[in-house]
């Protein structure tokens, strides 16, 4: 019996940019009872299928752009003979569709870190004993560190840690607040630091820092609990704040030639200090999203915490001037967009002095609020028994999914 971890893709291109972390993470989750997993990235080459055998375990996690390929792997896996479990950020949010059209023995929704051991164990045992697994959100200090020794390690070219989960945001295009929870989850420092030193110990120096939103607490949620007097919330921003210092500093004290690279939102540039602390850490740049340069359109997003406008400008000119690159990223497809919206956009681009852009096309996600309006906006179908085209709706939205991708936004890359 093998256990086989694969992460889906229509495209194998013999090397790609950055690990997929969950790969690695459930590869260090496997119970050592079951031996080391076989590891495929179709991303770098695609699965053999009679490399699957009667009694293995396969277990596939599907985001929204490869979950017809993931499901593709999971009716050969279970032609085969072998044990078929989804994961992932679209298995979490539609669960009947790995069983429908992946043919899933089960599906494990949320954190996979300890679920994952769980199912291997039941199907080693003989069988899963329960088709949904419930990850749930797990605290920070039961993040797994990744198994890289498994990793062929001249096919990335960076390399991907975690340092928290959960955004305390709600932003209408993304989906982690609703998966991933609005509470922030930090790992303890040592941990992360321990993995970046084991990657830097097989070659690494390019890594990323893959959280959902490296500035979990900003100052002005400090603020207000200050002025609600709210003592209970303040010692726990205060304690995640402190954390945050903590691991950059650790991170501050690796080799210089080492370079990170996050996500992170806005009203860090409020924050000179942390802005400083990020330098110092050689995180060397962020993306940021901008996602609209009018009131109006971060309004239609649920971003109004952002600036627009002249003082949107300086606010993204801080992150420079405190030594941190920005990868600004902007919608268009907005319900506020004009005609004009296009030449503003750019215009502030160049104002803001970013040093990158990136200018996506909306698009509904599932699992986002602005999937649900334009769920809501659709009329419902009417089922067909036969002839179901490939495009067929969801089980288990009743509906037709627009081509959407990985992750939370549009800015998110795979």
């Amino acid at each position: 019996m093998s256990v086989h971890l694969v992460n889906p893709s229509d495209n194998s291109f013999g090397t790609a940019v950055i690990t997929p972390r969950w790969l690695f993470v459930l590869a260090a989750a496997t119970p050592s009872l079951a031996g080391d997993p076989i590891l495929i990235d179709e991303s770098i080459e695609q699965i053999l299928p009679e490399s699957i055998q009667s009694g293995d375990i396969v277990g596939i996690s599907v985001h929204t752009g490869n979950a017809l390929r993931g499901y593709e792997v999971g009716r050969i896996a279970r032609e085969r003979g072998a044990w078929v479990i989804y994961g992932g950020i679209h298995a979490t949010l539609f669960p009947e569709e790995a069983f429908e059209r992946g043919q899933a023995h089960a599906v494990v929704k949320g954190d996979g870190d300890i679920a994952w051991g769980k199912v291997v164990t039941d199907c080693l045992a003989g069988a899963p004993t329960q088709p949904i697994y419930e990850g749930g959100r797990i605290s920070g200090t039961d993040f797994l560190a990744a198994r890289w020794d498994l990793m062929p390690r001249d096919k990335y070219m960076w390399a991907s840690v975690q340092t928290i989960r959960g955004c305390p945001k709600h932003c209408s295009f993304c989906s982690v607040w609703r998966t991933d929870g609005q509470q922030p989850r930090q790992r303890p420092f040592q941990s992360v630091i321990d993995e970046i030193v084991n990657l830097r110990q097989i070659g690494f120096r390019f890594i990323a820092l893959a959280d959902d939103n490296f500035y979990p607490v900003t100052l002005t949620d400090l603020r207000l609990a200050r002025e609600q007097n709210n003592i209970a919330k303040l010692e726990e921003l205060t304690a995640i704040r402190a954390e945050r210092f903590h691991l950059m500093a650790e991170l501050a004290k690796l080799p210089k030639d080492m370079v990170f690279f996050t996500q992170i939102t806005m009203e860090a540039g409020e924050d000179g200090e942390y802005l400083d602390a990020m330098r110092k850490a050689n995180i060397k740049g962020a993306l940021v999203g901008v996602e609209a340069v009018t009131p109006e359109g971060l309004k239609a997003v649920f971003k109004d915490f952002n600036y627009s406008g002249e003082a949107l400008a300086r606010q993204l000119q801080t992150f420079k001037k405190h030594g941190v690159h920005v990868l600004g990223s902007f919608i268009f497809g907005l319900p506020t967009d004009k005609p004009a919206t296009f030449d503003a956009t750019v215009e502030m681009a160049l104002k803001a002095g970013v040093t990158f852009a990136q200018f996506v096309m909306m698009t509904p996600f599932p699992g986002t609020v602005d999937f649900a309006r334009w769920e809501k906006s659709k009329p419902r179908l009417p089922k067909s028994s036969q002839h179901q085209p490939a495009t067929s709706p969801s089980p288990a939205t009743g509906s037709f999914p627009p081509p959407s991708a990985p992750r939370c936004s549009p800015h998110t890359p795979p």
